[in-house]
């Protein structure tokens, strides 16, 4: 943390070769957060060049009161969502986490079930209201921290407690309502 911190200070001052090291951090990262959101590489790929750009444009106005990869994934957060609205369709939260290829002893059986949950998942995460799909992406997929949810959402840290007790409760709801539970 501490040497982002100072490649941040540099990249403030210009320094270029700072800011390749932070874009070597940070650009699988920012990806894979804006594809959770946008389910589109080439858009999410813009968005890792636009937020790359923002940090170069902002380096200077970074307080250090967060830790960088809050700042910089606050960003990307802001990037995606400008993308999304772009494209006039509502972010896409959660890809399917569930690896499609099976195992050499998967059966046809067991890779159809598993396909079958994965949509069933997804189509529950569709009917939360955006606020409680956005933390449930920003906790489980990108695995951040409540207090890193907080600070990205310019939100109280009890506020992101609060919209994922709810969401749970609301996925367990929909996905029992269909029959069995996962």
């Amino acid at each position: 943390m501490h040497d982002e911190i100072a490649w941040v200070r540099q990249v403030a001052q210009g320094d270029e070769r700072a800011f390749e090291r932070l874009f070597r951090c940070y650009a699988p990262r920012i990806l894979r957060f804006a594809m959770s959101y946008l389910n589109d590489p080439a858009h999410a790929e813009e968005v890792v060049q636009e937020t790359m750009i923002a940090v170069w444009k902002s380096a200077k106005e970074y307080k250090e009161q967060s830790q960088v990869s809050t700042w910089i994934l606050g960003i990307a957060r802001n990037k995606a969502l400008d993308c999304a609205r772009a494209r006039q369709r509502e972010p896409e939260f959660l890809r399917e986490k569930l690896d499609r290829r099976a195992s050499a002893r998967a059966t046809p059986e067991q890779i159809a079930q598993r396909d079958s949950q994965a949509e069933r998942v997804r189509s529950a995460l569709e009917k939360l209201s955006p606020e409680h799909r956005e933390v449930m992406m920003l906790a489980f997929y990108n695995e951040l921290s409540y207090s890193e949810i907080a600070q990205i959402l310019n939100c109280p840290e009890g506020t992101v407690k609060s919209r994922v007790y709810y969401a749970k409760e609301q996925l367990k709801k929909l996905l029992s309502e269909g029959g069995e539970m996962l």
